[in-house]
């Protein structure tokens, strides 16, 4: 192997005749070289949003979500309850209850998602340090008698709150499970206010929809009785969640479903997961056609060294070491173009981490301001082995070429 790649670093480094060898070469590691930092980059940036998108609605979602498999509720079980509880992977389990209610406030109206949760409810979540310090606090406590709950940022807006209002509390109205059998309209919507404690912010979604308020008081204005909307349980472990789930569902049995993190959020992570391999394969393709220089300049090395091939076969290397020799020069344009390209990527990487170089549009309105980034040892494995199976594919042409050389005619040259 070290005579096949002192003469293939010989080839690649020395001086040629022509000088469209070299730039077609340098033009071959620097496409490659370009391509393998776009690529890392475009991969960690889809990581980096993966990541931000997942710890937004882990503010908010559990690790495993328990609902029944048909209805929006089901009975509360007291034994389920504490056998679930008694899990050795599970941290902590609460219990939930949601329903869309009527909110209006002066003469501005909403039709939020009202989620019941329990004290333990921000344990399961960070659901606490969501809220906009200088917009509140986490509290279901009572003011001046009257419940309080926190709102989704949306649904704040949509209603103008004033947190600091003592005087005008939020109302709410929401339909009587048993108002078809009701001949008063008083009687058929069952009445509540409350009183803004705070305000969260998560993402636009949840923003949009939801308004936490204590459990007891979602199960008196609701008329939910014994029953509940949802288990939800944080692991100690998230990674080890499919073997919970697995405990999970051979406890609960068939009438609920189990769902984990991504099966909550299913069709989002299906579309995350489907852009990076898009764009993976799309810069692939940029790559490729990077791969291709390699091709023309290998071939005309070829031509070039027709004379020396046909003397190192009249000196005993065979057809075998011939192609050894140019594989090897293949990969070494790929190689230096791949491990130059992942440093660019690396360095870019840690910068735009620290310093934030490219901003989101908007970004004032967001959380963040700029692009998260986060590199995965992973994605620069798949991408070096990528590059360099597309510069050995591209040698095969004119590593072929120079093993079929005759002697006789190569020294004619």
């Amino acid at each position: 192997m070290k005579f096949p790649f002192f003469i293939a670093r010989r080839y690649l480094f020395s001086k040629k005749s022509s000088n469209a060898i070299n730039i077609i070469t340098l033009v071959a590691m620097i496409g490659i070289t370009v391509g393998t930092a776009a690529l890392i980059i475009v991969l960690s940036v889809f990581n980096g949003l993966s990541s931000l998108l997942e710890g937004l609605f882990a503010a908010i979602d559990p690790d495993i979500k328990v609902v029944a498999v048909e209805g929006k509720s089901f009975v509360q079980n007291d034994s389920l309850y504490e056998e679930l509880a008694k899990l050795p992977d599970v941290a902590v389990l609460t219990r939930t209850i949601e329903d869309r209610v009527v909110m209006q406030y002066f003469d501005k109206q909403a039709v939020p998602t009202l989620k019941g949760v329990e004290p333990n409810f921000t344990q399961a979540n960070d659901i606490d340090s969501s809220i906009y310090v200088w917009d509140g606090k986490y509290t279901f406590d009572e003011r001046n008698g009257i419940a309080q709950g926190v709102f989704g940022q949306g649904v704040a807006g949509q209603l103008s709150l004033n947190l600091n209002d003592n005087l005008n509390p939020v109302e709410i109205k929401v339909l009587n499970d048993e108002a078809s059998s009701m001949t008063k309209l008083n009687q058929a919507i069952n009445f509540a206010s409350m009183y803004p404690s705070g305000v969260f912010s998560i993402q636009k979604e949840y923003d949009d929809k939801f308004v936490l308020v204590s459990f007891d008081f979602a199960k008196k204005l609701l008329n939910y009785g014994d029953r509940i909307t949802a288990y939800e349980i944080a692991l100690k472990d998230p990674g080890n969640v499919e073997v919970a789930k697995a405990q999970i569902s051979a406890i609960v049995g068939p009438t609920y479903r189990v769902l984990t993190w991504y099966e909550q959020h299913e069709a989002l992570y299906r579309v995350m997961r489907n852009e990076k391999y898009v764009g993976y394969l799309i810069l692939t393709l940029l790559l490729a056609i990077a791969a291709v220089n390699i091709i023309g300049s290998l071939s005309m090395i070829v031509l070039e060294k027709t004379r020396d091939i046909a003397v190192l076969k009249s000196m005993g290397a065979t057809a075998q070491a011939i192609r050894r020799i140019f594989f090897l020069e293949g990969m070494l344009v790929g190689g230096i173009g791949v491990m130059v390209g992942m440093f660019i990527a690396f360095a870019f990487g840690v910068a735009q981490d620290r310093y934030g170089l490219l901003t989101l549009q908007g970004g004032e309105n967001f959380r963040i301001n700029a692009f998260p980034i986060e590199m995965r040892f992973s994605d620069f494995a798949l991408i070096f082995i990528t590059v360099m199976g597309l510069s050995l594919l591209a040698a095969v042409y004119p590593a072929i070429k120079a093993s079929q050389v005759e002697v006789v005619e190569g020294m004619q040259k």
